[in-house]
Formats: C-alpha cells, sequence, structure tokens
C-alpha cells in the first residue's frame, strides 16, 4: 500500500514539479536581463491578482481542483497546486511578457499552452474541473498578462492608483502565503462555530489577509510616527473579535498571530518605501526636475 502511494505521489506531483522548475528558470532569466527592481514588484503585484481570482474561483466557488498529492490533506494540497498554478506560472510568465514586451500574439499563444495543459492535467487525473470550462482560460489567461502590462505602464508614469493597488496586491500576496504556512504547520485555524473545517479555513483567511493588507496600506498612507502602534492596536482588536466570535479557535492563536503582524508591519514598511521610491509620484517628480531647471539657470 505506501508503494502504491508513493508512486501515485510520484506520478502526481511530477508534473507540477516540472513546470515549478522551467518557470523558475524563466524567473532567473528575466531579472537578470531586466535588472531592476520593478520587474521583482510587478512579478508580486501579479501574485496577488492571481491570488484574488483564485480566491473566487477556487476556494469560493470550487471550479476546479488541483491533485498533486504532495499533502495528504486535500484541502492543503488543492491550496498548494492553486500556489503552484497561480502563485507562480502564471504571474512569473506574466511578467516576463510584460519585461521583453512581447505583443498579444505572444500572450495568446502562451494561453494556448496553459489550455493544452490544463488538457494534459486533466487526462492525467491531477486536475479536476466542475464548473470550469477550457475555454475560460484561453479568455482569462491574456486578460492576466494585459493588466501587467498595464499596470507596469501606469506605474512608470507614477500614477498614484496604480502605486496604492500594486502596494496593496504585493503585501496581500506576502500575507497569504506566510499564513498559509502557519497552517500547514498547524499553528493556526479559522473557522465557524465549535467546529472548524479546512473548508471554512481557505474561504476565511483569504479575506482576513485581504482586511489586514488594507490596514497595512492605509495606516502606511497616514504617515505619522504612530501608524506601526495604529495598526498593532487594530490588528490585536480584530484578532480578538474573531475569537469572540468564534473563528479563531482558541487564545493562543492571537498569541501566535502577534509576530506574524510584527513581521509584516516590518516586511510592509520595507516593501511600500521600495515600491513609492522605484515608481517616485508625480509632485516629487516635479518638484526634481524644478530643481534641476533652477541648477541650469543658475
Amino acid at each position: 500500500m505506501k508503494m502504491r502511494i508513493k508512486k501515485k505521489t510520484i506520478k502526481n506531483s511530477t508534473p507540477f514539479l516540472i513546470l515549478l522548475i522551467m518557470h523558475f528558470l524563466l524567473l532567473m532569466y528575466t531579472l537578470f536581463k531586466k535588472r531592476h527592481k520593478s520587474y521583482l514588484i510587478l512579478l508580486f503585484t501579479n501574485i496577488g491578482f492571481s491570488y484574488f481570482f483564485e480566491y473566487f474561483v477556487l476556494n469560493l466557488f470550487q471550479g476546479y481542483r488541483y491533485k498533486p498529492k504532495i499533502f495528504r490533506n486535500k484541502y492543503f494540497d488543492n491550496i498548494l497546486g492553486a500556489i503552484f498554478s497561480q502563485g507562480m506560472y502564471v504571474p512569473i510568465t506574466a511578467t516576463a511578457l510584460t519585461a521583453f514586451r512581447l505583443g498579444f500574439g505572444w500572450k495568446l499563444l502562451v494561453a494556448i499552452s496553459y489550455a493544452l495543459i490544463e488538457r494534459l492535467f486533466i487526462s492525467m487525473k491531477i486536475f479536476n474541473k466542475k464548473w470550469w470550462k477550457t475555454y475560460y482560460t484561453l479568455i482569462f489567461i491574456p486578460i492576466s498578462f494585459m493588466c501587467s502590462d498595464i499596470c507596469h505602464r501606469l506605474l512608470k508614469h507614477n500614477h498614484p492608483v496604480a502605486q496604492g493597488v500594486t502596494s496593496y496586491l504585493t503585501i496581500t500576496s506576502i500575507n497569504v502565503s506566510i499564513l498559509y504556512i502557519l497552517a500547514l504547520f498547524g499553528k493556526i485555524k479559522f473557522g465557524l462555530g465549535v467546529i472548524h473545517s479546512w473548508r471554512e479555513h481557505f474561504i476565511i483567511v483569504p479575506g482576513y489577509s485581504f482586511i489586514l493588507s488594507a490596514v497595512l496600506l492605509i495606516t502606511y498612507k497616514v504617515n505619522t510616527r504612530l501608524s506601526t502602534y495604529y495598526r498593532m492596536i487594530f490588528v490585536v482588536i480584530f484578532d480578538f473579535v474573531l475569537y469572540q466570535k468564534n473563528v479563531l479557535k482558541n487564545k493562543k492563536t492571537i498569541l501566535i498571530l502577534f509576530p506574524f503582524h510584527m513581521l509584516m508591519c516590518f516586511i510592509s514598511n520595507k516593501l511600500f518605501n521600495m515600491i513609492y521610491k522605484v515608481y517616485p509620484n508625480d509632485s516629487e517628480n516635479k518638484e526634481t526636475q524644478l530643481n534641476k531647471q533652477q541648477i541650469q539657470k543658475s
């Protein structure tokens, strides 16, 4: 029985891991050729976009199911497959297409390739569709690639909304990933009522991350010395309310989440500073240009 399980695990996980290696090499090549922080920021933005998409299609409405057979728990295994697909494959490809300025023909060709991979995974029984259709893939993949192009273009022109969206999506992608790891090691579990299911957990936690990311960004933009304190006060009260409503299983979860919140405060400050430094706002650019003009005149 153990041998059969092992063989099935290798059979299911190998295609996912091969694609993972291929996309990792693509990412390394892209970052090597385009040595600018903006493309790393764009990657995390694309991951955030994909996580939002996957939250509705997979977590809420269960459009399909991944079966890499890496974890015994089917919920963790399914979400891991989603992380491979929407957290790595698609965002890395979108970033590369944008970085090398490849046109719609390339985007369509890549979308067809992903659709063919989807059909292959279905035939290998490592990916199951429910209400999802393959032609949806052919529609939404090019859209995600074009969103990457638009986002990068707006950021280059210092669009303040694009800067805000990028900041939010970037920190959300990190938030969601860390909370997944904490749940994987059994440190946290969200749910409703007395008995918490993993299905409930993976519906609630992304929403929890969306709220935390909004708080991190809003308090950063307020830009006062007390911003960090405002953040921590909010998240502690928020976690306590969730505990009172039985969304958090026990008080120990609040204690575990506290250092997580401290870490996210630190990461978000560094990350937001980097985003607004790489993509300075219009007023800063205009001020710099005026200073240069004054220097030239003098």
